[in-house]
């Protein structure tokens, strides 16, 4: 059954900056709090109130940097509820962890058959300069536009834009696959890039989707995954790195299963002794350790140098061009399932578009 262009489109918020308003709606100089309704959220453009979208909002208005995984479980449960009801799905969140959010919802949203897009903003919807507002209305737009038919009427002068089944970060202008998304700076409205993959989609006077880069649209039943372990820790390399402060961890704290290296450029680390053994330490206690480049753009090439060839002899997991939040919540999601053959196998996978080996 082909679906109505009429369908609704369900807003989620968590909370961030995007979602601020005012203390008092009639003073934009009054202090800034969470918002509690979609009202509040659009006081200030009461066009909106005429858009095709039900709202709702999770259990906790937070600031991003409190988000964590029972949150992620919440958001997840709210899509799976609605997911026959609506036509897709915009999420209002914080700019600091959005990446992170973005990454476990594709690993978590199975058979994902409608677009999810995560968005945000530097500013306030309720400010005057606020990036809020377009980052919002585009969002929207590009799922409101969408049509199931033959993807040969898409991208044509009405802008019929096809099915996107991906998690995805829209910012500023550009649409970005969730898992490789990143925030790259930290007050620019071009606050998100997506290093290691082309952006999915750019917004300017007209909507443009690149069909070659999406996902296949899958066949299998929509289903959420809830198992997660959250017992994973990310770590980087730098010069001075002391070992002993390594295994110290691991060694009063057993519930580790995993770590997330980060390496320099091609996946290198120090070459010492100390170092090297701490690595097997930690390996033969039942621990995966995942390499990743702490590089921006690149991806890790275990074996290229003599200071990564050891550490694939030593069992540590190539995680090639994964950025770190992909990698850890990659991590988290297949750890709540499988053991640690299984897991090491799959953290290679290529799962939802999140590496390229």
């Amino acid at each position: 059954m082909k679906e109505q262009r009429s369908q609704k489109i369900l807003v989620i918020n968590t909370g961030g900056t995007i979602s601020m308003v005012h203390s008092d709606k009639d003073d934009n100089k009054s202090a800034l709090k969470p918002s509690s309704s979609w009202e509040e959220v659009i006081y200030n453009y009461q066009f909106l109130k005429d858009m095709n979208v039900d709202y709702v909002q999770t259990s906790k208005i937070i600031d991003s940097s409190d988000m964590n995984y029972e949150i992620w479980l919440e958001i997840g449960k709210i899509i799976e509820e609605n997911y026959d009801k609506y036509k897709g799905f915009v999420i209002l969140h914080g700019t600091d962890t959005m990446s992170y959010t973005a990454s476990v919802l594709s690993f978590m949203l199975k058979n994902l058959g409608k677009t999810v897009i995560l968005t945000g903003a530097q500013r306030p919807i309720q400010e005057i300069r606020s990036d809020g507002l377009q980052n919002l209305l585009t969002s929207i737009e590009i799922i409101e536009k969408q049509t199931q038919e033959n993807s040969e009427i898409c991208n044509s002068e009405n802008e019929i834009l096809p099915v996107i089944p991906e998690v995805c970060v829209f910012f500023r202008d550009h649409l970005f696959r969730g898992n490789r998304s990143r925030k790259l700076d930290s007050t620019n409205y071009f606050g998100f890039s997506s290093p290691n993959y082309l952006p999915l989609g750019q917004a300017g006077s007209k909507i443009k989707i690149y069909e070659n880069r999406l996902l296949s649209k899958p066949e299998g039943k929509f289903y959420v995954d809830y198992k997660i372990n959250p017992n994973v820790l990310m770590m980087d390399v730098f010069p001075g790195f002391n070992p002993k402060i390594l295994k110290r961890i691991f060694q009063d704290d057993d519930s580790i299963k995993g770590l997330v290296l980060r390496t320099y450029g091609s996946g290198n680390t120090p070459q010492n002794k100390e170092f090297l053994e701490t690595i097997k330490y930690i390996i033969d206690m039942g621990v995966i350790i995942l390499n990743v480049t702490q590089c921006t753009v690149g991806s890790v090439e275990m074996g290229l140098y003599e200071s990564n060839a050891i550490l694939t002899e030593l069992g540590v997991v190539n995680g090639y061009d994964m950025t770190p939040e992909a990698a850890i919540t990659k991590f988290m999601c297949l750890l709540g399932k499988y053991d640690v053959e299984k897991v090491k196998e799959r953290l290679v996978m290529n799962i939802a578009g999140e590496l390229t080996k």
